[in-house]
């Protein structure tokens, strides 16, 4: 009996430590972080393992009330163990092109749950701002003291050089 209640207490532990399901989507982001009027802003979505963005078949469902726009996208998601064999990455789709202002876009998925019942989830409610015109500037470097010193006695020394060899061509 003390054989038995060993081999128990080794399969007991083994479950213990037995891979469990580890579904997840991690919060949305779009990009570009700082939008200009018209430019494409996209929903990026990371996760993976139990949990799935599906694309293809049933494609996501944009709405825009004002400044509210909603997307929803047809998931899966696993609570099963050995359904979880879907890769980790990152699922982008483009939302759209806005004109400037403030925005909110709610991020949603659907799926159907163990027992074939659909079930809406928000993923996240992600406040942007569109700003007009142009893109925001982007710093350039400039020619530091040192830097102007040495482009300066280069430039005289190349005059230099050329007129030392102009020299000896008329002599």
């Amino acid at each position: 009996m003390p054989k038995n209640r060993s081999v128990l207490a080794l399969m007991l532990l083994f479950s213990s430590l037995a891979q469990t399901a580890h579904a997840f989507l991690d919060p949305p982001y779009i990009t570009p972080e700082h939008p200009v009027a018209g430019e494409t802003i996209s929903v990026n979505i990371y996760g993976g393992i139990c949990d799935a963005i599906l694309t293809g078949a049933v494609p996501p469902e944009i709405t825009q009330e004002g400044n509210a726009i909603r997307v929803t996208f047809y998931s899966v998601h696993y609570e099963d163990a050995e359904l979880c064999f879907l890769p980790e990455g990152t699922y982008t789709n483009p939302v759209g092109g806005y004109s400037a202002g403030s925005y909110t876009l709610q991020v949603d998925r659907w799926y159907f749950d163990g027992g074939g019942n659909p079930v809406v989830e928000t993923l996240g409610m992600l406040p942007f701002t569109v700003t007009g015109g142009t893109a925001p500037a982007v710093p350039v470097p400039v020619l530091l003291q040192s830097g102007l010193w040495v482009l300066i006695l280069t430039i005289v020394g190349t005059a230099m050089a050329a007129a030392a060899r102009r020299a000896r061509l008329i002599m």
